[in-house]
């Protein structure tokens, strides 16, 4: 009965987070577009734009709603998740890069605008890194008490007891 509850609670965890995923990934592919498209700014720049403010409206719902943690304060939630995010903007700035430029350079046949190339390397991208990346993080590391105020004090301390041994 209690791994019943537990597969069932997860898999709600789940389901919140991955709602919580598609509004913050609906908000990036529409400001990247729009920055894109319309105002004219490089696609890089445009998916950077997107990506962060994406990111920070999935860290809002993601605290509040989709894993309701209750055991982390959070600025020490919002410190993991930067660091995470960084790496999740850096798969997704350097992926779409590749993708875009393969698609870009070798599927011109289709006669399609840049914005189309854009969204499918975007769409293709965030996948790979939503799925191989940000969830799991999310999951167990950001949203959870992973005790970094205690690693850091810990880590600090250690280095000064270390500096008085030194000869």
């Amino acid at each position: 009965m209690k791994k019943s509850r537990k597969l069932q609670r997860n898999l709600y965890t789940f389901l919140r987070a991955q709602l919580s995923a598609q509004f913050a990934t609906l908000t990036d592919f529409t400001l990247t577009y729009t920055c894109f498209q319309w105002l004219g700014i490089h696609y890089l720049l445009a998916t950077t734009i997107g990506t962060s403010i994406g990111g920070l409206i999935n860290c809002l719902i993601n605290y509040k709603w989709a894993f309701m943690t209750k055991d982390c304060q959070f600025k020490w939630v919002l410190f993991k998740y930067i660091i995470v995010w960084g790496g999740s903007l850096a798969l997704n700035v350097f992926g779409v890069f590749i993708v875009f430029e393969i698609l870009k350079d070798n599927v011109r046949e289709w006669e399609l605008f840049d914005g189309f190339y854009l969204i499918l390397s975007k769409i293709f991208v965030s996948f790979i890194v939503a799925v191989g990346w940000n969830y799991t993080l999310h999951r167990y590391f950001v949203f959870r008490d992973a005790k970094v105020k205690s690693w850091f004090k810990n880590l600090f301390n250690n280095k000064e007891q270390n500096e008085q041994y030194e000869y």
